[in-house]
């Protein structure tokens, strides 16, 4: 049955707008019609609309087109779900199209500048003198004279787009603070690290190896519940025939039907049979579980019978192996906390006017931390593809970087650098190694300027706030299988991250990062879950608290949005995230 409220959300999540009920009845119409869901409606109504340039918001009219052109001509409908069958879209032509409005790398150049754009909103003249200047770009790069202004105009500057917690009165600086900001004791990316030389069977070893220790981890776990029998056995071979139920574990892996149009769920076991190459796989059966949502690399814990050999029905999954939360912090006064992740700039120049515009407001309000998250040179940007600049990558960087401490010089805000993979100028690896930051060239006030690794977990007298640049809500929303209708999906997605214990759970890896799997298993995983977690991503910005933890998607700064923390100190010596309010607001 399609539910008209989790049509509009699907809607919503996507930043749309649909006022009219006579679209959503059109909308509801056509999924009766086809017989498809809200979900994949929503994802085929974006793939129709942008490559036509159509409004993301639809009308009646366009509806109508989209149902005589699409709906009509590839019957889009899903087919009937089997014990083991879980349908889903599969169509690549598709598949391609939604990820363009999401700002992938799979898309073609043309694509990437007509979705990259910030909202053109009409620019009033503002005679406010800014602390920083309005021009940035170096002697080598001529900017485009006719470029639109896309900044946002002095009306919408600062607006709020989403609140959590209590009301903030004031965001500015009212006392200095001598705050301590170290890694955590989570293992991070050494700067000399050697990447990308690990072997297939290595490989392998590190992959069969993780999935036979979180797997038992999550049985311990299972078994501490108490809701278990007894007699209940546990079967470290995923292909065991029984007719009695028993408990196993394993990594889910998909396998795509074409002839059927949907995917199968699979169940890869790690313990091997002497003489034998390959792990163990078999058939998971999720016909007789009412809630669930799997996506492949998953390590879950399975009870379930397989009577004939070829198929394990599952009665139950068990995927909740969070880490202990860190220990509550030893904050001794509010701490704000800026956060804006590149691009920094838009689509058709290298001027970075967002970025300025965020540092005049940080001079402004002095935050105790600024953290800015890459890529800051993205390797994808239409000007660094045409090698419209002149300088080389690095020197551009340091340019960019000196710029943003010239700017706070005399300020205590102290800022943290995260590099991403995508940086023209930096390691095309995930996990990835921190920036090479060069004192003479920062000046003075490099002692506030700190460089992590991605993924990092920073530590602030004991606060954790656990940062990647990579964007795995998205990749998880992709890949994912779910029958969890009516469920907060974000959420969800943000949950397989803690509930994995890892910054990316995903295997294999989404097209176009390079994941080193020795490095991810030592790098990428944590012991204890921060108390925040920050997971940028190219869908709609959020903040939600997941499993007694704050998390937070500021969006990107390339649409002059960014998200501002104030975390008050612990009560009683527990940890709450609620203690905390968030702003994600225009620049």
């Amino acid at each position: 049955m399609v539910s008209e409220e989790l049509l509009i959300s699907c809607f919503c999540n996507l930043g749309c707008d649909v006022p009219d009920k006579l679209v959503i009845d059109k909308c509801l119409q056509l999924c009766h019609t086809y017989n498809i869901d809200e979900e994949t409606f929503v994802d085929t109504w974006v793939a129709y609309s942008v490559p036509r340039s159509l409004n993301i918001d639809p009308t009646l009219d366009d509806l109508n087109k989209l149902e005589d052109e699409e709906l009509k001509k590839s019957d889009t409908s899903v087919k009937p779900t089997s014990s083991i069958e879980i349908n889903v879209q599969v169509n690549q032509d598709i598949t391609d199209n939604v990820l363009d409005i999401y700002n992938t790398e799979q898309s073609s150049i043309s694509k990437q500048t007509k979705r990259a754009r910030s909202p053109t909103v009409d620019t009033e003249n503002d005679s406010k003198l800014r602390a920083v200047d309005q021009t940035f770009s170096p002697s080598t790069y001529t900017p485009k004279i006719h470029a639109p202004n896309r900044a946002p105009s002095t009306t919408v500057r600062g607006k709020v787009l989403l609140y959590f917690g209590s009301d903030v009165s004031d965001w500015k600086k009212r006392t200095d603070q001598d705050l301590s900001i170290v890694k955590a004791d989570n293992p991070h990316l050494p700067k000399d690290v050697v990447y990308m030389y690990e072997m297939l069977s290595k490989q392998g070893a590190v992959l069969s190896g993780n999935c036979e220790n979180f797997g038992e981890q999550l049985c311990h776990i299972w078994n501490e519940t108490g809701a278990t029998s007894t007699n209940m056995r546990y079967v470290r071979n995923v292909i065991s025939i029984s007719q009695m139920p028993f408990r196993t574990w394993g990594r889910i892996s998909t396998v795509l039907d074409k002839s059927a149009g949907s995917k199968i769920v699979m169940l890869e076991g790690c313990k091997r049979s002497k003489g034998d190459n390959n792990a163990p796989i078999i058939r998971l059966d999720l016909g007789g579980i009412k809630h669930y949502s799997v996506f492949p690399g998953q390590i879950v814990a399975v009870e379930g019978i397989n009577t004939a050999g070829n198929a394990l029905v599952a009665k139950e999954l068990f995927v909740k192996g969070h880490a202990p939360l860190a220990e509550s912090p030893q904050l001794t006064g509010d701490l704000k906390v800026y956060v804006a992740v590149g691009p920094f700039t838009q689509s058709d120049n290298l001027n970075y006017q967002p970025l300025w515009d965020l540092i005049e407001r940080v001079t402004e309000d002095e935050p105790n931390i600024l953290i800015l998250v890459g890529p800051f040179i993205e390797y994808t940007h239409q000007e660094i593809k045409k090698c419209s600049l002149k300088d080389t990558y690095q020197d551009f960087f340091d340019k960019i970087v000196t710029r943003i401490m010239q700017s706070l010089q005399g300020k205590s805000t102290r800022v943290i650098l995260v590099p991403s993979n995508r940086d023209a100028h930096h390691d095309a690896v995930f996990p990835t190694p921190e920036f090479a930051i060069y004192p003479n060239k920062v000046g003075s006030n490099v002692t506030n300027l700190y460089s992590m690794t991605d993924p990092c977990i920073i530590n602030v007298q004991g606060l954790h706030i656990g940062i990647t640049s990579v964007d795995i809500v998205r990749h998880l929303g992709q890949q994912e299988v779910s029958n969890t209708s009516g469920m907060d999906r974000l959420a969800r997605l943000a949950d397989h991250v803690l509930s994995q214990a890892t910054f990316y759970p995903l295997y294999p890896p989404f097209p176009g990062l390079n994941l080193d799997t020795t490095l991810w298993k030592k790098y990428a995983c944590f012991e204890q879950q921060p108390h925040i977690i920050i997971l940028p991503s190219d869908v709609k910005y959020y903040c939600k608290v997941v499993n007694n933890s704050l998390v937070l998607n500021p969006e990107r700064l390339q649409k002059y949005i960014y998200a501002k923390l104030y975390i008050r100190p612990v009560t009683n010596g527990k940890w709450d995230p609620n203690n905390i309010s968030c702003e994600i607001a225009k620049v």
